[in-house]
């Protein structure tokens, strides 16, 4: 036997040679079992190759001759721990997963001590993104092999990823004086001081490294980079004198000017040298007179304050900006600025008010009231900005209609003629002014002269689609915003816009053929290419349509889809964490990081979550009444004689196969009986000779040939392939409160603030019976705001309580007294308590819907409630609100139904839901000539 190789200090797994080939290097795997003869992981030296072999084949992606190399050592010894988990990683590699976790498993379970089965397993996990329980397995590999840099990278970007920043510094360190020499060692030691909080540290790294540099080329870009970083720590640790010198004395080697310039100045005023600060900033301002940032900073430097909330500092700002607009003529931000903070009663608001518009709309800027819309504020200031705006134009309306120019007491009388187009975005701006304010008929009015004067511009047609839709007309609107896009049928923005209002209205199938003009011509479906590109407005906008046609299953798969979306951008980040370190983008980096920290705090997620779990707690209150989709109930015989007949074919085929296998393996005895007698015969030649008859035959060739048949087959598509379109598995999960749990705490690592975060977590945690925990999410509830949707959920919660309430007197207590805190008391019916609640918000309609909804859920009418939403002139209530509460007048059946939808339709005259059907039928009438009007147009046109 040839002597034991002395055992290497890091046997590379398979990642390691696999990293290796990305960087264009060449690495030949190497195995040495290191253990004596009779361990159970040792290998003969033959079989040790074929392992090594393995280890290559893994490396280089040929699956199919690594189960052929590895399938020797298994008939050797068919419990070696490190051979199961590479037969298991080939298989998970083929497609064939859960026969692979079962071998990875066994190879674990036989050869604890060893980091390469750890390690397999680890790469089995991390591929199916359980970077937790790989980040875990990691942990125990380097705990065996503890100077293994293959896996200490892998687990530094496993503990970063995971947010782990103290084991990211600590595995940090440890490769930093393993490889000292290495300069990304360095920079990736500093960001992961930086990133645990530890900003002293990672100053002094920072210096380190730099001092360690020799022969650094003139403006070079990475290394400015990390200059920027190393700034960027210092201001971060509030060492503001340290980070400006430090910054003035590399200033020559940062390349990115911008940047340094900007933390300069802002350095500058934070240290209080406002003569320098004011000086940096407006350097800046004179590259950027548009950035507000700058502005502000600009006002700040001279002593003033934008934000201000008093009036003496608002008028100092003010004259400060006017300073400032008289040094840069061209700023649009400065006049803009100074709109919002000059009060509507000073006479300056006015005149300058009109400069600025009519300025814009001389030009025909279609975006001017979206750009002075915030003006509009509901307070007592914004209706007096937003009437004296209205009063503004329309004299320039009067104007250009009688002598085509604008004459008003605020601009003059210039006698300059217009262009027609000033007339047109006069008309245009007005039709938006008029619909924010809710005055929906005089904004169509206006619109039509201004579709009288040019027909064929599609953004007239776009703002009457948004009238109609907020006036409570979803058909028109859309078949409004369907003229727009007919009028330029290139134009992917108008596209999408008739593809939600499409949605809106209920036409889903018709709103993915519109999208399929552009998505990709050789997709299966355009929805498909949709999810493929995570396509959120598109997704949210047909879950809520198909929740609001009470199609439970597939709203449910919508949110999904958006769910998976969001885990799959936080899933893509994983590469980055290796990559922005050789590449020194650092600053880039921590930006990523922060970013992805608060990714699902977005608007869509939120909206997607809060339906799903609404959707979850429908099914889990009463699954009887979850109906399955009209296809898959007619489709489910034919899909159970199908799978009858594909096992019938399965059994007849494994049948077939046992025959032959077993007239092959009589075969391959008699064979092997011959080969042995050879052997036998053999023996006296020698003993070398003796000992290799004596290995165990290899395995036949059939038999391997059937282990591996299947490792290549062909790649399915690398789009998105939806296996469950109808969302059966959702509607028939055996635990939504568990799936309805998973969108709540997503939503609580990043929307604490948000009350309706910590709602829909009590309406999860009363269903299973955590009565405590929901009546603490709804004390953190109220703590944040008086939000009315608690209303509800509290009356909710206190039933759970009365009926199911713990038996634990300790318990009872504690229960008793957290809801007491709350308002409810066992002495005081919980409608009492509604009521009381909702005097406190008599004059708010959300409060009285509120009330409805717990009024409904004790069983008591809520009739006169809903009525007070018409009856009671100091409530304002919304179309939303008033069709909610139409809507479940017409449910209860309520006597007073007419009256409610004659009030409501006198408020909201255009609103389809509060139309009779003899009026319905005429505007829908309507709507048929003027399509078939528009049709005979284009067909004249053609």
């Amino acid at each position: 036997m040839p002597p034991r190789r002395k055992p290497a200090k890091a046997a590379p797994p398979p990642s390691a040679a696999a990293a290796a080939a990305a960087n264009g290097q060449h690495q030949q795997a190497v195995y040495d079992t290191g253990v004596e003869p009779g361990h159970p992981r040792y290998l003969p030296p033959p079989l040790a190759e074929k392992f090594r072999q393995a280890l290559t084949a893994y490396e280089t992606k040929q699956y199919k001759q690594g189960l052929e190399a590895i399938q020797p050592v298994l008939d050797y010894n068919p419990d070696h721990g490190e051979s199961l988990c590479m037969k298991g990683i080939f298989y998970c590699c083929t497609d064939r997963k859960e026969q692979g976790y079962e071998f990875v498993k066994r190879g674990v379970k036989n050869d604890m001590g060893s980091h390469i089965v750890w390690h397999v397993y680890a790469l089995c996990l991390r591929a199916d993104k359980n970077f937790e329980e790989a980040f875990k397995c990691y942990k125990k590999a380097c705990e065996i092999e503890k100077d293994s840099l293959n896996l200490l990278n892998d687990l530094s970007t496993l503990a970063v990823h995971l947010r782990h920043y103290d084991d990211y510094l600590a595995v940090r360190l440890q490769i930093l004086k393993s490889q000292p020499r290495m300069r990304r060692n360095w920079l990736a030691l500093a960001v992961a001081q930086y990133l645990a909080g530890r900003h002293a540290a990672a100053c002094q790294t920072l210096v380190y490294y730099e001092d360690m540099l020799r022969d650094v080329p003139d403006r070079d870009v990475e290394f400015g980079e990390v200059l920027l970083f190393h700034a960027r720590v210092l201001e971060e640790a509030g060492e503001y004198e340290r980070c400006l010198d430090f910054l003035g004395e590399k200033s020559g080697q940062i390349v990115d000017r911008t940047s340094y310039s900007v933390q300069r100045a802002r350095l500058l005023l934070k240290v209080g040298r406002t003569e320098s600060a004011l000086w940096a900033w407006e350097v800046l301002l004179e590259e950027n007179p548009e950035s507000t940032e700058y502005i502000k900073a600009t006002v700040q430097a001279k002593g003033g304050d934008c934000d201000a909330k008093d009036d003496s500092a608002r008028e100092h700002a003010v004259s400060i900006l006017v300073e400032l607009q008289s040094k840069y003529p061209h700023s649009l931000s400065i006049p803009r600025l100074i709109l919002t903070l000059l009060p509507a009663t000073s006479d300056r608001f006015r005149s300058r008010t009109a400069t600025y518009l009519l300025n814009a709309l001389s030009k025909g800027v279609p975006s001017l009231f979206a750009d002075v819309k915030a003006l509009y504020t509901p307070d007592e200031e914004g209706q007096a900005k937003a009437k004296i705006v209205g009063e503004i134009v329309e004299g320039f309306r009067k104007g250009l209609e009688e002598k085509g120019a604008v004459v008003t007491d605020d601009i003059g009388d210039d006698e300059t003629v217009e262009s027609p187009s000033t007339y047109l975005w006069t008309l245009f701006f007005l039709a938006s002014h008029y619909s924010q304010l809710g005055q929906h008929s005089v904004a169509l009015a206006t619109l039509q002269l201004a579709l009288s004067h040019t027909p064929s511009l599609p953004d007239l047609h776009m703002l009457r689609a948004r009238i109609l839709k907020r006036a409570g007309d979803p058909v028109a609107a859309a078949a409004a915003m369907e003229h727009a896009r007919s009028l330029d049928g290139q134009d992917r923005f108008l596209n999408s816009k008739a593809a939600k209002y499409a949605i809106r209205q209920g036409e889903t199938d018709e709103a993915e053929r519109l999208v399929g003009m552009f998505t990709r011509a050789g997709g299966p479906s355009p929805l498909e290419d949709l999810v493929d590109m995570q396509c959120l407005w598109f997704l949210q906008e047909q879950g809520d349509a198909f929740l609001a046609k009470d199609d439970l299953g597939k709203a449910l798969r919508r949110y999904h889809q958006i769910f998976d979306a969001f885990q799959e951008m936080d899933e893509d980040q994983y590469d980055f964490h290796a990559y922005c370190l050789r590449k020194q983008t650092l600053n880039a980096y921590i930006d990523l990081v922060r970013f992805e920290d608060h990714l699902r705090d977005h608007p869509r997620f939120a909206a997607a979550s809060k339906n799903a779990v609404e959707i979850y707690c429908r099914i889990h209150d009463s699954p009887e009444s979850i109906k399955l989709p009209a296809e898959a109930q007619n489709g489910a015989a034919e899909k159970e004689a199908a799978e009858k007949a594909k096992r019938e074919e399965e059994e007849k085929q494994k049948r077939e196969k046992a025959e032959r296998e077993a007239k092959e393996k009589a075969e391959q005895e008699a064979a092997a009986a011959a080969a042995a007698a050879a052997a036998a015969a053999s023996a006296k030649k020698g003993k070398g000779k003796a000992k290799k008859a004596a290995a165990p035959p290899p395995a036949p060739v059939e038999e391997k040939k059937a282990e591996v048949e299947e490792d290549e087959a062909p790649a399915g598509p690398n789009h998105y392939v939806d296996k469950d379109p109808l969302g059966i598995a959702h509607l028939t999960s055996k635990d939504p409160l568990g799936e309805a749990s998973a969108f709540v705490k997503a939503l609580e690592l990043v929307r604490a603030y948000d009350p309706e975060t910590w709602r829909l977590k009590a309406e999860i945690e009363a269903r299973r019976g955590k009565l405590l925990v929901a009546v603490q999410a709804l004390r953190t509830a109220r703590s944040l705001s008086d939000s009315p949707a608690l209303l509800r959920t509290t009356v909710f919660v206190a039933q759970k309580a009365a009926s199911a309430g713990p038996t634990d007197p300790v318990l009872a207590k504690a229960l008793t007294d957290a809801l007491a805190e709350l308002g409810v008391s066992q002495d005081v019916p919980l409608s009492q308590f509604v009521d009381s609640s909702l005097q406190q918000h008599p004059d708010d309609a959300a409060w009285v819907l509120a009330a409805s909804r717990a009024k409904s859920l004790l069983g008591e009418s809520a009739d006169s409630l809903l009525l007070q939403l018409v009856q009671n002139g100091s409530l304002k209530p919304s179309l939303p609100q008033l069709a909610e509460a139409f809507a479940a007048l017409k449910q209860s059946s309520a006597a007073d139904l007419e009256q409610f939808r004659s009030a409501a339709a006198t408020r909201f005259p255009l609103a389809r839901c509060f139309m009779t059907p003899e009026e319905l039928q005429a505007l829908d009438a309507k709507l048929q000539q003027e399509r078939e009007s528009k049709d005979a147009e284009k067909e004249d046109a053609n």
